[in-house]
């Protein structure tokens, strides 16, 4: 194997990790113990017989099965008896998960920040419709039609494989329906839930407890098909969703929102 590089002296903070390995002859590729910073090539210092080598040349970093870049590959194959170590430049492990509340919008691309809206006219006959996206059930889009909002599996259903809105009966000739496509984008990461509550009205109750805590800001809330307005018709502590009056008896109440 022709390696790269000239014979140097190492000299190697203690802060840095080391490992070791041996070639075989036949192996090209080593599992390294700890994560490489970044997943980069750079951030790693490979010594063949004393030999450093190139990075991105005489070998490149990948992913193992846990999707954490410990997989060191070298371009051709170190020779069997090969004395072979491995510095990491910096602290070895990885958290690939930014922590709970350190991504913001600005970190976001603007495909994850913007929610997609189809339109379409009813005919009088038609019930079914094709989204210009596929969700991931029924929960994340909201369909309205000339303006009210439709219940979800009362009114309509949504094939998760096609894309296709199929509502329960024909929209009327000249009927407005409009959908709008909720929440951020599934990534190869995370994906992110939308909930959906419903509730009926008494005449006297004004708090009703959602299936999970939201901010106020955060919840669609529509009293018989008709949004409301955060603060000043209802407010959110917790998972306590309450009216700033009393939903009337057999009214019905949609509370849908992001997890």
């Amino acid at each position: 194997m022709a390696y790269i590089g000239a014979s140097i002296e190492n000299r190697v903070s203690a802060q840095f990790l080391k490992e070791d390995f041996t070639g075989t002859g036949s192996t090209t590729t080593f599992t390294l113990t700890n994560e490489v910073p970044g997943g980069s090539s750079q951030n790693l210092m490979v010594v063949v017989n004393n030999v450093v080598q190139e990075p991105d040349v005489a070998y490149t970093i990948g992913d193992d099965a846990s999707d954490k870049p410990k997989i060191l590959t070298f371009t051709g194959t170190p020779a069997n008896g090969d004395s072979i170590y491995v510095i990491h430049r910096g602290i070895g492990t990885l958290q690939k998960v930014p922590p709970a509340g350190s991504v913001s919008a600005n970190e976001l691309s603007t495909t994850l920040k913007t929610f997609t809206t189809d339109t379409f006219t009813g005919d009088g006959s038609d019930t079914t419709f094709t989204l210009s996206e596929v969700p991931a059930n029924s929960t994340q889009i909201m369909v309205f039609v000339d303006g009210i909002l439709q219940k979800s599996s009362t009114n309509y259903s949504v094939n998760t494989t096609t894309g296709v809105l199929t509502f329960t009966s024909a929209p009327d000739n000249s009927a407005e329906i409009e959908v709008k496509h909720l929440g951020i984008r599934t990534t190869a990461r995370r994906a992110v839930s939308m909930f959906l509550d419903n509730f009926t009205g008494n005449g006297s109750t004004t708090a009703f407890n959602l299936s999970n805590s939201a901010s106020v800001n955060d919840v669609f809330v529509f009293y018989n098909g008709v949004a409301m307005k955060p603060t000043t018709d209802y407010g959110i502590s917790g998972s306590t969703l309450t009216f700033t009056f009393a939903p009337a008896n057999s009214s019905q109440i949609m509370a849908r929102y992001f997890v």
